[in-house]
């Protein structure tokens, strides 16, 4: 039986455009979460994801397996905030937790807690901090973020897995040192 998502993709492929819409709607939050990550501006995550949809729905027809369309979604978000951070439309480039994102185990999250974190993932290299945020934030497995990414699943888990341990590592030394 075919998935929904797939549903929505074939349709969206032979041009139905409320089908794309559809299909956008499953992914617009964590895709505004993923860009406010990057470029840590509310406009400017806004746009990135007007951008990054207008490019996949223009090149819809270039996906070929429909399991691919949320990385191919990220992927170009991805890309396209790299390119505003390179036009120097933004000037910021980091890793700062949305207001709107979940608390770990939904506990609220103090002010402290957050700029913890979010010094914590700027200690992190631009591909970790991609790795951690396509798996924390958009949910993605190991395979997804590979694809995303351009590395084997396997690279991506080893990677995950040494970045967490870095951020558990900071977040620690903060916390003793409180």
């Amino acid at each position: 039986m075919e998935s929904n998502e797939k549903r929505l993709f074939r349709s969206a492929q032979a041009g139905d455009a409320n089908a794309f819409g559809a299909l956008y709607a499953q992914y617009a939050n964590e895709l505004y979460r993923y860009a406010y990550a990057i470029l840590r501006d509310r406009h400017a995550a806004e746009d990135a994801v007007q951008e990054a949809c207008i490019k996949v729905y223009t090149n819809l027809q270039n996906i070929r397996k429909p399991d691919a369309v949320k990385a191919y979604f990220f992927k170009t978000l991805q890309n396209t905030a790299k390119t505003l951070l390179r036009r120097g439309a933004f000037t910021v480039c980091g890793a700062e937790i949305p207001e709107n994102s979940p608390a770990p185990d939904n506990t609220e999250s103090t002010a402290s807690d957050r700029t913890d974190l979010q010094n914590a993932l700027l200690r992190l290299t631009e591909e970790e901090r991609q790795i951690v945020l396509l798996s924390a934030v958009a949910g993605f497995t190991s395979k997804e973020i590979a694809v995303t990414v351009d590395l084997t699943a396997g690279a991506v888990r080893s990677k995950l897995s040494r970045s967490l341990e870095k951020l558990r590592t900071y977040l620690a030394e903060k916390e003793c040192a409180k």
